[in-house]
């Protein structure tokens, strides 16, 4: 008999690899009987699946403040403890409302247990789960420590809670071998690999004439060939190796287009890359950069 199935994150919505991801393990579970169901702060899914909280969004105006006294200052004002703890009461209530609204059997959380990007919603989670006790799988894609910005803080007591958290009914899914190396080394916690995939039986489809049209916003010519780097600007992604790929393939006709924003860990690196990028004679274009409509 199929469960009903929650899945729950800041956010469902757009081409970032949490909810690339989240779509995948969904159309998997869905095909095997299970009903599906979402909890975020912004999402694109079905409205009578969907249980939207404004609040858990990690944009969210009441965790931005939040953030920005929680990271790059050790100390911790009595006034920053109670807005924390004002903003998980409210969403641990409303994750109870999800749980018993669509009679959930099981969640998966999706990385809300992992890079504390919401502080309060993490906590409520951890609650919320000890509390009803449903079976959950904590999909990791991205831990605290891999990024540099949450290494100065003022919540380590809270990390140590709930990302991720030791719960009984709990178990841990990773992206791939070095986190869960990781994470049992730093949390005593094991977990099972499950690596991103992509379908290479269902190919995507694609429109020729916007494909075309993209091509042209990017400044690309009909003789060249895109070399794509589908990820965030950020130093954790390597795209240095990138740089020395289209470096060593020595053809004036490889572009290397990198597809997602920077500034999500500051600007050094992105300054640094595009000055490593002109060093080394490889032509960098950023789809940011281009007007596309």
């Amino acid at each position: 008999m199929g469960k009903k199935i929650g899945f729950v994150s800041t956010r469902f919505s757009g081409t970032d690899g949490v909810s690339l991801e989240s779509s995948k393990w969904a159309e998997v579970l869905r095909c095997s009987g299970h009903e599906i169901f979402w909890f975020a702060g912004e999402a694109d899914k079905s409205a009578e699946r969907t249980y939207l909280v404004p609040e858990a969004h990690f944009q969210h105006e009441l965790n931005d403040r939040i953030n920005q006294q929680a990271f790059g200052q050790r100390g911790r004002t009595p006034m920053l403890t109670e807005s924390i703890h004002m903003l998980r009461s409210l969403l641990k209530m409303r994750l109870h409302e999800f749980f018993s609204r669509y009679q959930i059997d099981m969640l998966i959380v999706e990385n809300a247990l992992t890079i504390p990007m919401h502080v309060p919603l993490g906590l409520a989670l951890t609650e919320a789960i000890a509390e009803s006790r449903i079976p959950t799988i904590a999909h990791h894609h991205d831990f605290h420590w891999e990024r540099t910005r949450y290494a100065v803080n003022a919540v380590e007591d809270y990390l140590a809670m709930a990302f991720p958290p030791r719960l009984p009914e709990m178990a841990h899914v990773v992206i791939n071998s070095d986190a869960r190396e990781q994470l049992a080394l730093r949390s005593g916690l094991s977990a099972v690999v499950i690596p991103n995939v992509i379908n290479f039986e269902h190919p995507p489809q694609f429109d020729l004439e916007q494909t075309v049209a993209f091509r042209e916003a990017i400044g690309l010519g009909p003789e060249d060939r895109m070399i794509l780097q589908p990820t965030r600007i950020v130093q954790r992604k390597g795209i240095e190796h990138a740089v020395a790929l289209v470096k060593a393939l020595d053809d004036p006709r490889n572009k290397l287009v990198v597809s997602h924003q920077a500034g999500d860990e500051g600007y050094e690196y992105f300054d640094w890359l595009k000055a490593h990028a002109a060093k080394n004679g490889v032509d960098m274009r950023l789809v940011l950069d281009a007007h596309l409509n």
